[in-house]
């Protein structure tokens, strides 16, 4: 289902409500088909100890995004509120920018299914996350 425009900015103005779209840089570039693509930044703050982005912080930047199509697809009328959050590591992540692709599996009237996956730069599958969530009312 193509989202319109005037949709997309809805939502990510409900987006940038939040601090972790700026702390991550977290962009939306566009809707190819189903799939919605985004890029992020993780800066030096997100470093683990071995120098890769620690695990909790491609967790944020892949709940962001997840989150923000939810809210698109939904006129940004209704917003998801956690319920589960699954999360499959591939390889680790490097510091720097990384590419995420969300796809929305099942959107029901309360409750949503929504899968992320985050890429390295190099276009390499870093982690995959199935969240699901209940639908709230927007609040204003």
């Amino acid at each position: 289902m193509k989202v319109s425009n005037e949709h997309i900015g809805v939502a990510l103005q409900k987006q940038a409500l939040g601090n972790v779209v700026r702390f991550l840089s977290i962009n939306f570039i566009e809707q190819v088909e189903d799939r919605f693509l985004f890029k992020c930044f993780f800066p030096d703050e997100t470093k683990n100890p071995f120098g890769f982005v620690q695990g909790g912080m491609t967790a944020v930047a892949l709940d962001d995004a997840t989150a923000v199509t939810v809210c698109m697809q939904l006129e940004g009328l209704k917003v998801p509120n956690s319920t589960d959050i699954h999360i499959t590591y591939h390889r680790p992540v490097p510091l720097g920018e990384a590419l995420i692709e969300v796809k929305v599996l099942k959107l029901g009237k309360q409750i949503v299914s929504v899968e992320g996956k985050l890429y390295t730069s190099c276009k390499k599958l870093a982690a995959t996350m199935l969240h699901t969530a209940i639908l709230l009312d927007a609040p204003l």
